[in-house]
């Protein structure tokens, strides 16, 4: 039996220009985690979740692809599970031996509340890095840490093809990240096709990944508006064209600018210039809802932004917005505001997530 885990993200200033390629991002991982467990069986394929009170699908095959039996909703529901195992197995076959039967057991309650929500913590990232990393194990392959993600990344695009992969880096390297996507137009597997080491060893321009050091006079904190979001939904309301237009071409460079600025500031440990590039992310993410109406803002997500301004914090959604998480930023020692602040969140109904920032031990991409 195999064990492997992997935790959650936080976007911290980015969100939206990291789906552009070589656009930068500031991701961290967070302490909640995906566990799967992997073991040998004899007849058949199967994968059970924790979530959804529990959900089981089985599998066969047909010839070397693994073939999910159940209703569209359920497959639907393991998508991101089944496109992690699969590119795997194509990678276990193009090394010419033949994919085995499993037992797949994926614990995911971590990353929701008691009633299933989701917190917004990327548990599809952490699940498909999670399955990648223990189904190799599984079939005894030597995967590095880039291994595991671009595998991951491969997975995901079969599933959205506009996934930036910001989650799949938190995943697999952990700690604080600067990340800047790939060009993901090549990187697309079509049905059948058997090139996945081919891709795997390819340059993929664009991609950047880099560990930044963790602040240490900063304190952030998180709050969940009890709203989840569909990040993709978000995503999609931007088509290809509109990137190309004059709007859209200023939010990036606005965007850009405002991250390598928070970089310097990570790397100075310098809260007072994190908090302002922290101000100016949300005020960069507030220009593009309010000119493409995107929905990133929300009433609830504005009341926490408020409450943060209130006691001296810098704040802004997290991620594509539309609900999920917030965060703020206080200095290390602000006991006395960040008090005030999680009592100001409880009473607009946004529930505070006590969560750390989680490293991880892998060589460093």
């Amino acid at each position: 039996m195999i064990t492997r885990r992997a935790p959650g993200k936080l976007l911290i200033a980015g969100e939206y220009a990291v789906v552009r390629p070589g656009h930068p991002a500031v991701v961290v991982a967070v302490d909640r985690f995906v566990t799967v467990t992997v073991s040998d069986t004899a007849a058949e394929s199967t994968m059970t979740s924790d979530s959804n009170g529990g959900t089981r699908i089985r599998c066969g095959r047909t010839g070397d692809r693994l073939v999910p039996a159940g209703d569209r909703e359920t497959i639907s529901f393991f998508s991101y599970a089944l496109a992690a195992v699969r590119v795997v197995e194509q990678l276990v076959v193009e090394s010419g031996r033949p994919p085995r039967h499993f037992d797949m057991r994926i614990a995911g309650r971590d990353l929701s509340d008691a009633d299933g929500r989701k917190f917004g913590l990327g548990s599809s990232g952490a699940t498909t890095v999670a399955i990648v990393d223990a189904l190799g194990a599984f079939y005894g392959l030597r995967l590095e840490a880039m291994d595991i993600f671009r595998l991951a990344m491969l997975a995901t695009l079969t599933v959205n093809p506009r996934a930036s992969g910001a989650d799949l880096a938190a995943a697999v390297w952990g700690g604080w990240l600067e990340y800047r996507s790939p060009e993901r137009a090549r990187l697309a597997i079509a049905p059948g096709e058997r090139d996945v080491t081919a891709k795997l060893r390819a340059a993929w321009p664009g991609l950047s990944v880099r560990p930044l050091p963790a602040p240490k006079q900063l304190r952030l904190l998180i709050g969940w508006t009890g709203e989840p979001q569909a990040t993709t939904a978000l995503v999609a309301r931007i088509d290809d064209e509109q990137w190309d237009t004059p709007l859209f071409a200023g939010f990036l460079a606005d965007s850009d600018l405002c991250v390598t600025g928070l970089i310097d500031a990570i790397e100075a440990d310098d809260v007072i210039k994190i908090q302002h590039r922290i101000g100016r992310a949300r005020r960069i993410l507030e220009g593009l809802d309010s000119a493409a109406h995107v929905g990133i803002r929300t009433p609830v997500l504005d009341a926490l932004c408020a409450a943060a301004d209130l006691v001296g914090a810098a704040a802004k959604p997290s991620g594509a917005g539309g609900g999920d998480c917030g965060i703020a930023i206080l200095g290390r020692d602000s006991d006395r505001q960040a008090t005030e602040l999680t009592r100001r969140w409880l009473a607009a109904d946004i529930r505070p997530l006590a969560l750390n920032i989680q490293s991880i031990e892998r060589d460093t991409p």
